[in-house]
Formats: C-alpha cells, sequence, structure tokens
C-alpha cells in the first residue's frame, strides 16, 4: 500500500481543545480505517508543523477522502507528501531510459 507523509497544523479550534489531541488522534484512526487507511506512525512536533504521519493508503482516492474527512472536523489542516521507500524508487528508477 502506498505511504504519504501528513504534516499537521492544528486549527484555533484544534488548539483550543489541545487537551484532547491524543483522543482525536485515535478517533482519527478508526476514521482513517472506513476508508482502508492506516496510521503507521504519528509524532507531536515542535516548530513549522503540530504533527507528522506517516499513513498507509490503498490508493490516492481513499488518501483524499480520508484527508477530506479528517479536515472536515476542524481541528486540523494537513498537507500530504506521497513517499516512496528505497525499493519503490529502485523501481521507479529503473524505468529512466539509458
Amino acid at each position: 500500500m502506498p505511504r504519504y507523509v501528513l504534516l499537521v497544523d492544528w486549527t484555533e479550534q484544534g488548539v483550543k481543545a489541545v487537551d484532547r489531541t491524543v483522543e482525536r488522534l485515535e478517533e482519527g484512526g478508526k476514521l482513517g480505517e472506513a476508508f482502508g487507511c492506516e496510521l503507521e506512525h504519528v509524532w507531536w512536533t515542535q516548530g513549522s508543523h503540530d504533527m507528522v504521519s506517516i499513513v498507509r493508503a490503498p490508493d490516492e482516492e481513499a488518501m483524499v477522502a480520508y484527508t477530506l474527512a479528517v479536515s472536515r472536523l476542524g481541528n486540523l489542516r494537513t498537507t500530504t507528501l506521497r513517499a516512496w521507500s528505497g525499493d519503490e524508487m529502485r523501481e521507479i528508477v529503473s524505468r529512466l531510459p539509458s
């Protein structure tokens, strides 16, 4: 399954309810399961973003649906990056012409 890196920024609503951040994450993970997505890793971070998550999704459509569903709850905004493993990148690069 493809992996995605989510850079998460809390909204004002999310900051006001920061004491529920762990519970919201658990609820968000369950919501992701409805789309076939799995939260693989999550870190709360200091700096430019409030959290970084690694999510596995069956396809791009599932990932977009999941991030839209989570975002419309109003607690966060995401920047989503498609990620490739070394083996996946090796396969991609092997397609380049000589």
